[in-house]
């Protein structure tokens, strides 16, 4: 027996069973049941009779799927459009058809005036090529692409996101977020602007741990010292010292890093062909993001 079969002969014997108990209540005293003939005038109007309760009960159960269809839709509506993250559903060519509240927001105008309009429209002029390159991966190979933009809202302010596409089920439509990355974009330049003042510095410096262990160097510091960089990372600070540094310097050094956090004064180098040199150094402590303490030494050399 085939699926199709089997739930027609259970929905036959659920009317079966509602007919009878509805002859049971209108009329409790009629047991008189059909007979198996074809023509009989009672068989026939029992099996309309049935049939009709048939359609009752599949009527039924549309009612029931189709308030289940429009809680479940009603529920995805709701999640889709005060979801927090930004979506979009994307055409080939960039078009959004639809798109929800925190989309709108992230564009900076109401969702009816971003509709039929495409992405491209709220990205910088410069970044417009990399979303068409991005569409046009996602096409191609029928897997995920991203992209990082700028947006251009129209009272000019600008964010940096990241558009991150994957394939409608259509296959001619496309599913997108986009990810405010921003601070993390800002943190990254400010890492870079802050690498680059170390590498650039006129200053001779260097980053040690706390164990003295030296784990950067600038141009500076070699042009100083004469050594390399693959030459000291990973050697402690002592190197480039003086043996004949003055007694209890370290010691000084080490207590006035635990109460104040820093320390400058005078002391005596050598450089990696034997010459002493003197420099003034300023010594900082600080933190970084795991909260293991670091130093950075900075050498000022007297002439």
């Amino acid at each position: 027996m085939s699926r199709e079969q089997s739930l027609q002969s259970v929905l036959r014997e659920d009317a079966e069973l509602r007919l009878h108990e509805q002859r049971r209540a209108q009329a409790p005293q009629a047991g008189t049941q059909p007979t198996g003939q074809a023509d009989n005038p009672q068989r026939l109007l029992h099996e309309l009779q049935v049939y009709q309760v048939e359609l009752e009960l599949q009527n039924e159960q549309l009612e029931a799927a189709r308030a289940w269809i429009e809680a479940a839709l009603a529920s995805y509506t709701e999640l889709y459009d005060f979801a927090p993250v930004p979506y979009f559903t994307l055409t080939r060519s960039g078009t959004i058809t639809e798109t929800n509240l925190a989309g709108a927001r992230l564009l900076g105008t109401e969702r009816s005036r971003v509709i039929d309009k495409r992405l491209g429209v709220f990205v910088a002029e410069s970044d417009r090529p990399r979303v068409a390159a991005c569409l046009k991966a996602l096409f191609a190979t029928q897997s995920d692409a991203q992209c990082e933009v700028t947006l251009v809202a129209k009272n000019g302010t600008r964010r940096t996101v990241e558009l991150r596409t994957a394939l409608a089920n259509d296959g001619e439509n496309c599913r997108a977020v986009l990810v405010d990355v921003s601070q993390r974009t800002a943190r990254e330049r400010q890492t870079q602007r802050l690498a680059d003042a170390f590498t650039l510095a006129p200053e001779g410096m260097f980053i040690s741990d706390h164990d003295g262990i030296i784990t950067d160097i600038n141009h500076a510091l070699t042009a100083l010292t004469g050594f390399a960089h693959a030459q000291v990372v990973g050697q402690h600070r002592r190197m480039l010292c003086c043996e004949d540094r003055s007694p209890g310097l370290d010691q000084d050094i080490m207590r006035s890093l635990a109460i104040k956090g820093s320390w400058s004064g005078d002391m005596w180098n050598r450089h990696r062909d034997g010459e002493l040199y003197r420099v003034t150094a300023h010594i900082s402590a600080m933190s970084d993001g795991s909260g293991a303490q670091t130093c950075v030494t900075r050498f000022s050399r007297h002439d």
